[in-house]
């Protein structure tokens, strides 16, 4: 049985974990003694909502305020759902929570419409080039189950979906309050004759790496002068027994000689796996290292074009200013020597000024690094192909970045 990771993406208040909770809760997936604490006084039922919003400050906010996974699964497939905060100071909460997904589901509240909120989710799902889009218009009953509403909501994200080349979107008109048209259709929308929101998720195609292109990020290396010995994880493609590899970014070469993959001995390990390798000759690796085979090899560069999203909300984007930059394991400093354009989150479109790069914007930009790194395109292989900066002064994550090219 497969697994579909997803995401829910939305303003405050817009039903989050009231749907989150009605998914869980009409597929039998709560635990009796959870159900029992979620259940409010003078209520016939739960309180969805409750569900997923297990910290303290959270409920007595009425938001999400961190990332939660909740786990399902249903005669078809597993889910792992991300439930991330909706208010705008938390949209890097977003952007880590969708960075792992296969399919985004975009909430909008019947009742307000599309909001800049909406427009910055969607650029988080173009950003991460997330290849499945649902956007789930809730609180249908708030607004009397109006196909009109729904159909003027849809026809304005068409605009957003083109403008940020998002994938085909999937439309569906929800009340999770109520469960219409979740796990079940809706008496009260027989207009709409598209799938509930299950069905589409049973039905989703996760996302699809390129076998070809074997990767393996080198984590921790240990041994001696007699026997040296480096774990990584696979990040996309396979290994096996006796393949011709190169170190990246020396460029050596060598060949596997043992694979272990959960402790066993293994003559093939694929992707996702974490792999105890040793190589011929007792050629050694370090931390940082990337492992490839002669086809299909990554890019070599000091220097990339870079999508941004800035996260610090202590300090801007600083040109020339030294931060380091992490690609999985790999870390090398780094300085930002052009922002060629940023994004307008109202009218999303490319601009450029002599304001500074805020936090939860993004931008185009050059980087360059102190010396070379080792990636792909994000387009490419995504898991080798985006990364993070560090302030070298904060210590802050500020700025999530994926790769659109090099010199």
């Amino acid at each position: 049985m497969d697994i579909l990771r997803f995401i829910t993406a939305g303003n405050v208040d817009d039903g989050k974990s009231t749907l989150i909770g009605r998914l869980l809760y009409d597929t039998k997936n709560i635990e009796a003694d959870i159900l029992k604490s979620v259940h409010t006084a003078n209520s016939t039922g739960p309180n969805l909502a409750h569900i997923t919003d297990g910290l303290r400050s959270e409920r007595q906010q009425g938001i999400t305020i961190d990332v939660a996974y909740k786990y399902f699964t249903t005669a078809k497939r597993k889910f792992i759902i991300t439930d991330a905060p909706g208010h705008f100071q938390y949209t890097k909460n977003l952007v880590t929570g969708a960075s792992n997904t296969d399919l985004i589901i975009i909430l909008i509240d019947a009742r307000n419409g599309i909001t800049d909120q909406t427009r910055r989710h969607s650029q988080v799902a173009s950003f991460l080039r997330i290849p499945n889009v649902i956007v789930a218009v809730n609180k249908m009953d708030s607004v009397n189950y109006s196909k009109a509403i729904f159909n003027s909501i849809k026809s304005e994200f068409h605009t957003i979906a083109a403008s940020l080349n998002l994938p085909p979107v999937q439309f569906i008109p929800i009340s999770a309050l109520y469960g219409e048209n979740v796990t079940t259709g809706s008496e009260n929308m027989r207009w709409f004759t598209g799938k509930h929101l299950l069905a589409e998720l049973e039905a989703a195609i996760p996302a699809h790496v390129d076998s070809k292109k074997n990767r393996c990020t080198i984590q921790y290396s240990s041994g001696g002068a007699n026997e040296h010995f480096a774990f990584g994880k696979i990040i996309s493609g396979s290994f096996s027994i006796n393949d011709e590899v190169i170190i990246w970014p020396t460029q050596s070469r060598s060949r596997i000689t043992k694979l272990t993959a959960n402790c066993n001995e293994v003559s093939k390990a694929i992707a996702g796996d974490n792999i105890t390798f040793y190589l011929a000759e007792n050629q050694k690796v370090k931390r940082g290292d990337l492992i490839s085979t002669g086809l299909e090899t990554p890019k070599c560069s000091i220097a990339i074009t870079a999508n941004l999203c800035w996260l610090d909300d202590t300090a801007p984007l600083r040109l020339n200013h030294n931060y380091i930059l992490r690609v999985n394991a790999s870390e090398v400093q780094c300085t930002i020597t052009e922002v060629i354009y940023k994004i307008d989150v109202k009218s999303l479109e490319k601009y450029n000024d002599a304001l500074d790069v805020e936090v939860n914007t993004f931008a185009l930009v050059k980087i360059e690094t102190e010396s070379p790194i080792t990636f792909d395109l994000f387009s490419d292989v995504p898991n080798n192909g985006r990364g993070i900066l560090i302030d070298l002064t904060s210590n802050n994550t500020c700025g999530a970045f994926t790769i659109e090219s090099s010199k």
